[in-house]
């Protein structure tokens, strides 16, 4: 495999003194330097001098009709490099620039004319002629086939933006580095042909954009907002801009070493003695059992976007758990997730608890931070995965009726109200712990709860690292302390059910499941119903002679306080309420 490095502006960096940065990054890894003879380095600065060079532009060789499976699985690999650099913890992840575009774009459009990067840069974009023969010298330099590393600094960065989609149909581009890259300022792209206007995703594996900050020519600017295959990543210590400051940078050799010296995780899932499954783990493989019954029952693009997601953010769960494992022993289960693989799901659980987790996966967001509307779906794996916990498909198909009732009651009647935001999705993250939905439908027990319950299993692994929703609900899930009220995660229980109102959906739901199979259900929760609609109202009233009439805050505290009283006049329709109530 060879390393191809296009440089930037200047003599062509003769000395090769980017090879020289790279290998002592490299070397600080722990990993052999780079022969000259591994790498391609072609010169073009005598061309970039030249006035009223020509040439014919390549052809484009990545002409795809649909490319949106390479899409998904670019995303997955680039999912893979985020969680391998924020292992060293030097860089910072974002994505859009760091600048904001009206501060930035001033300084860049006068920079163009009197920084000399600048200038050359926008030489080349403007210039079809010179475009054309750089291009096509680099292409006359590197190999016809195989598998190629590329890096590209300053105007050579752009450059190999602009070479990508002009590789010969059998190049591979195993991993894509641009360095210092000032391609994301509009002004240089202004009044010339718009560079790579397709990504070729089935070509390239990744693209890391990496840039400091205080570099000028990238103005804290990354790549993210003109180029949407790239992922950009802040490091210190490039700040004089030259190619051997960000090569020797260790999260940039870190990239360079995993792709030409791989290695693979090792976890040990055995040793005589068989690990026993921690709860907050089993209700994470219940999530993604859950995820996969859902996309069984979507179709076509949906069902490809669906599972490609969850795919992702499993990989996501995998690497973590060989991370935070630090080569001890795992439960045969989460070995198992390691390798790729699905485990069978623990049926450790009642019935009742069986139906209070699956409800609140019906009404979860298992691919946070990915929003796509399963539809009807997210009900029919209800009944799927109750059968699959050990129950008759019977129960599950009345668990399932009683959710969707629910929620198809609520949605109705919100529509009456006049919103269009819907119910059916509680949000999958902080807002859940703060409204403690989860917490009340696993059944915990009134307490104190907080961020310092999420300390337990894959719980301790936060919401961060792409994990989302899986593991926020395996913590939540777990904790037992969490509150059996609206009202008593903190003393102000008005504001959590603001945060979160779908957790009130959440236990109705769960109750008129219970009912519905003729299992005990919460008796108590028409009266912390009651209490809720009471404090809501009182708040109105506090507020309302001096608050603006359309104010958000007025409007959402009415949209809470419809929800409540819908809710409470189904449990009053379906047998949830006090009997003396009842008609």
């Amino acid at each position: 495999m060879k390393i191809v490095y296009l440089h930037g502006v200047g003599d062509g960096d003769g000395n090769m003194s980017w090879l020289e940065g790279l290998n002592a990054g490299l070397v600080g890894l722990g990993q052999p330097a780079i022969a000259e003879n591994d790498v391609i380095a072609p010169k073009y600065s005598g061309m970039l001098r030249t006035q009223g060079i020509k040439a014919p532009h390549p052809k484009r060789t990545y002409t795809p009709r649909d490319d949106r499976d390479a899409r998904r699985a670019f995303e997955r690999r680039q999912a893979r490099v985020a969680r391998l650099l924020n292992k060293t913890g030097i860089v910072r992840k974002f994505g859009l620039g760091r600048v904001a575009d009206g501060l930035v774009a001033p300084i860049q459009k006068f920079g163009i004319s009197s920084a000399p990067v600048l200038a050359q840069v926008k030489n080349y974009m403007a210039d079809e002629g010179l475009r054309g023969a750089v291009l096509q010298s680099i292409l006359d330099a590197i190999p016809a086939k195989g598998d190629i590393v590329l890096i590209g600094h300053s105007l050579g960065s752009v450059i190999a933006i602009d070479l990508l989609d002009h590789l010969p149909e059998t190049v591979h581009v195993r991993r894509f580095i641009t360095i210092g890259s000032p391609a994301g300022s509009p002004p240089l792209h202004e009044g010339s042909e718009r560079i790579l206007k397709r990504f070729p995703y089935a070509r390239v594996d990744d693209w890391s954009n990496f840039l400091d900050c205080r570099d000028p020519v990238t103005a804290g600017r990354g790549l993210t907002g003109i180029f949407a295959g790239a992922q950009d990543f802040g490091i210190s210590g490039a700040a004089g801009h030259a190619s051997a400051l960000y090569l020797r940078n260790s999260a940039v050799a870190q990239l360079v070493s995993d792709v030409l010296y791989p290695t693979k995780d090792l976890v040990r899932s055995d040793g005589g003695v068989v690990l026993r499954l921690e709860d907050a783990d089993a209700t994470t493989l219940l999530a993604l059992a859950y995820a996969r019954r859902v996309g069984v029952h979507l179709k076509g693009d949906d069902k490809a976007r669906f599972e490609d997601a969850l795919a992702l953010l499993q990989d996501s769960l995998a690497a973590a758990i060989v991370e935070h494992s630090e080569g001890r022993h795992l439960p045969p289960e989460l070995a198992q997730l390691t390798q790729g693989q699905l485990p069978p799901i623990p049926r450790r659980w009642t019935l009742p608890e069986t139906v209070s987790r699956t409800v609140v996966l019906a009404f979860t967001n298992v691919l946070d931070p990915y929003e796509i509307d399963a539809g009807d779906a997210k009900y029919d794996a209800i009944a799927d995965i109750i059968v699959d916990l050990g129950w008759t498909s019977g129960t599950g198909i009345k668990v399932k009726d009683a959710v969707q009732e629910v929620a198809e009651y609520v949605l109705v009647e919100r529509r009456r109200f006049g919103t269009k935001s819907k119910i059916a999705f509680a949000a999958a993250g902080l807002a859940l712990l703060a409204a403690g939905p989860i917490g009340i439908a696993m059944g915990g027990v009134a307490g104190v709860a907080g961020a310092a319950a999420l300390s337990s299993g894959l719980a301790a692994l936060g919401p961060g690292g792409m994990i989302g929703g899986l593991v926020t609900l395996s913590g939540l899930a777990s904790t037992g302390a969490m509150v059996t009220t609206i009202a008593a995660t903190t003393g102000n229980g008005v504001q959590q059910l603001l945060a979160d109102p779908t957790s009130v959906a959440i236990q109705v739901a769960i109750a008129y499941a219970l009912k519905k199979i003729d299992e005990p259900f919460d008796s108590e929760l028409w009266y912390r119903l009651a209490e809720a609609e009471t404090d809501l109202s009182a708040e109105l009233n506090r507020l309302s002679p001096f608050s603006d009439g359309k104010a958000f805050g007025i409007q959402r505290r009415q949209e809470a306080l419809k929800t409540i009283g819908d809710l409470m006049t189904f449990m009053l329709k379906n047998g949830l309420g006090p009997r003396e109530l009842e008609q």
